[in-house]
């Protein structure tokens, strides 16, 4: 459970002609995580794809642009499934029929668009023609003369009568632009074209109409209306057919993709003439499932078998219970634990909804935020997005939790003399006297010191399991003698600053200077001694500067309680001013507390979401894992996929 799957390293070998039987028997035995082969010599060279491979892509390829026009939703489950031997006895019928009821459509909707964009690009032209007032036939046609139309930073008129008075110019604004037109003799030309370019002139493709302006736009006007009519009718049509057939069209992606994948098998393999070798890893407790069955797809002509050499690189395949499975997003995203080394999820599963409990600690709080995850859970329905807001939900049901300890509810005791009841309803009502005989396990404004140093103590114990964990990894992979000087010696030093942190705690109970020698303080010594003397042996001198480290992660487990008594002292003050304008207003200041409660507490539970989570988060990656987890694995990928809408017959 802390530790990944044992893996075994295999070669799958078999004569060439069953490479397709084996194919298929891997994708339905998803065990193997292949390693891709690479090195070719005289014998053995990369395999190549399947024949049918180049039909199934092209098939592929359509399908998928027929659904990237489907919209489809995250989480969609289909309404029915389709068989295996269906969908590839009738591939071409199916995938043409469907190929010419929403191509042709999907092509014409294209050419609308494209249509759509000629009008606006023309319609773009003809305002600032209409605003010149020159017709657009004389502004195109001749042979002697050179006519420039465009826009310009500013009238160009003098600086072009300077080149040659035997011109035409005229002018207007458009949309806070000049608009130009120049007629000039052809011999002029080149010079005039200068001129303008020095005021930044941007031609204007005059379109050839025969008509005014006036009427062309209102052409255009008529041509987009029709074409935008045709539009929303194509669109309607697609969506109705592609909603008929998407379940098939998601069959067909599902089945192309894996048959696919299946026929470029032999591109991941060493092949010779007659023969062919896969390499990869198999999960031990399945080898031999894995080997019974190509036995007997392949009449025994394909064979696995266990292999050992010196290029043992296996995956890593965490194998966690079902309410560790979302925390495995929080590991990964640090780092893929190394095969053999321990996986800390299960850990981080359950301290980390408690970490995140113990801050926010309010009822209240607890109760939104688990709506908001459930509520989130029904939008969003990725693997990702699932994994998270369950690791939020167990968070929200910890606050919960914390909230019955602390006795809060949107910041408002709930039990004792001053509860929530006693303020609503008048300290001498019957529910009032009966919550005003209960106290909370802690309040976290009057137990605040003690609760510190319960934050100091969870810090020790979490980074002493880092230590214990570290030693266990340290001493498997390369013996004791490293184990001792590398992590036991880091966890006597945790002991040690235990102690003196014990003995301060002491000392300051017992109204003595801090630093007055007790027992607390003397069994600290050997354990420093000890520390200092492992660490000079196993790392040398300069690591001793180390233990100043190691007290700083001590003392940042007091966040646990700082960021809790954050969030309470906010909620406090948001309730302190709403009741503050509800009780001697009229209804302005009933609304205005109303608002100024909501707000305040939305706010609240927003950060209450963020700051837990990412103290909670960085308690574990900075503090617990960096003392024992390497990672650098990779994840187990075998051959093969979980089918959602096809089924093998």
């Amino acid at each position: 459970m802390l530790e990944p799957v044992r893996m075994v390293k295999v070669s799958v070998v078999g004569p060439k002609e069953y490479l397709e039987v084996t194919s298929n028997a891997l994708y339905r035995l998803s065990s193997l995580h292949i390693e891709d082969y690479s090195e070719e010599d005289e014998y053995f060279r990369i395999g190549e794809p399947l024949e049918k491979a180049s039909r199934l892509s092209k098939f592929l390829v359509t399908v998928r642009s027929l659904l990237s026009h489907a919209g489809i939703k995250d989480g969609y489950e289909p309404e029915r499934t389709f068989s295996v031997s269906e969908l590839d006895r009738e591939l071409d019928k199916k995938v043409g029929e469907l190929e010419e009821l929403i191509t042709s459509r999907i092509n014409r909707i294209r050419a609308i668009e494209e249509g759509l964009r000629r009008i606006a690009d023309e319609r773009r032209v003809i305002y600032p023609l209409k605003a010149l007032g020159v017709p657009s036939e004389l502004l195109t046609g001749y042979r002697n003369l050179s006519v420039f139309v465009g826009f310009v930073k500013a009238n160009p008129f003098e600086k072009l009568i300077g080149v040659t008075k035997e011109l035409e110019v005229f002018t207007a604004e458009y949309d806070g632009e000049t608009v130009v037109a120049v007629f000039v003799r052809n011999d002029h030309a080149d010079d005039v074209l200068k001129v303008l370019q020095e005021f930044a002139f941007r031609e204007i493709q005059v379109p050839e109409i025969s008509v005014s302006y006036d009427e062309r736009l209102k052409q255009l006007e008529e041509e987009e209306r029709s074409l935008r009519n045709e539009l929303e009718k194509l669109n309607d049509e697609l969506k109705r057919y592609e909603g008929e057939n998407l379940d098939l069209l998601l069959a067909l992606e599902e089945y192309l993709s894996i048959e696919l994948e299946k026929s470029e098998l032999p591109l991941k393999a060493a092949t010779s003439k007659y023969a062919f070798v896969l390499v990869g890893y198999v999960p031990e407790e399945r080898f031999d499932e894995f080997e019974k069955h190509l036995k007997e797809v392949s009449a025994g002509k394909v064979v696995a078998l266990k292999i050992s050499d010196s290029r043992w690189d296996p995956p890593t395949a965490m194998k966690n219970p079902g309410f560790a499975k979302p925390f495995e997003l929080l590991t990964t995203s640090y780092a893929v634990p190394k095969y053999g080394e321990v996986d800390p999820t299960l850990i981080m599963a359950v301290l980390f909804p408690i970490f995140f409990g113990f801050m926010l600690g309010d009822i209240g709080y607890g109760l939104v935020i688990l709506g908001l995850g459930l509520w989130l859970s029904t939008k969003f329905k990725t693997e990702g997005w699932q994994a998270l807001l369950k690791v939020l939900n167990y968070s929200a049901i910890s606050t919960i939790v914390f909230g019955f300890v602390y006795g809060e509810f949107f910041g408002f005791e709930l039990f004792g003399e001053e509860s929530l009841f006693a303020k609503l309803l008048g300290h001498e009502s019957e529910i009032a006297r009966y919550f005003a005989e209960m106290h909370p396990v802690a309040n976290r404004l009057h137990d605040a010191p003690k609760l510190l140093v319960l934050t100091i103590a969870i810090g020790v114990l979490h980074m002493a399991l880092a230590y214990v964990i570290g030693i266990r990894n340290v001493a498997k992979e390369h013996g004791w003698k490293h184990a001792v000087e590398e992590k036991f010696n880091w966890l006597m030093a945790l002991i040690s600053i235990a102690l003196i942190i014990t003995g301060f705690i002491v000392n300051n109970i017992a109204g003595v200077p801090v630093f007055q020698m007790n027992a607390a303080y003397l069994l600290a010594m050997p354990f420093i001694a000890g520390w200092a003397i492992l660490t000079i042996i196993g790392e040398g001198p300069m690591f001793l500067i180390e233990y100043l480290t190691l007290l700083s992660n001590t003392i940042s487990y007091a966040r646990l309680l700082a960021v809790g008594l954050a969030s309470v002292g906010f909620a406090i003050a948001f309730n302190y001013m709403a009741f503050e304008m509800l009780w001697p207003s009229g209804p302005v200041g009933i609304v205005v507390a109303i608002v100024v409660f909501l707000i305040g507490h939305v706010i609240n539970i927003l950060l209450g979401i963020l700051d837990p989570g990412l103290q909670s988060l960085r308690l574990h990656y900075v503090e617990f894992f960096v003392k024992f987890f390497e990672g650098g694995g990779k994840l187990y990928s075998p051959f093969g996929r979980r089918r959602k809408y096809t089924k093998e017959d």
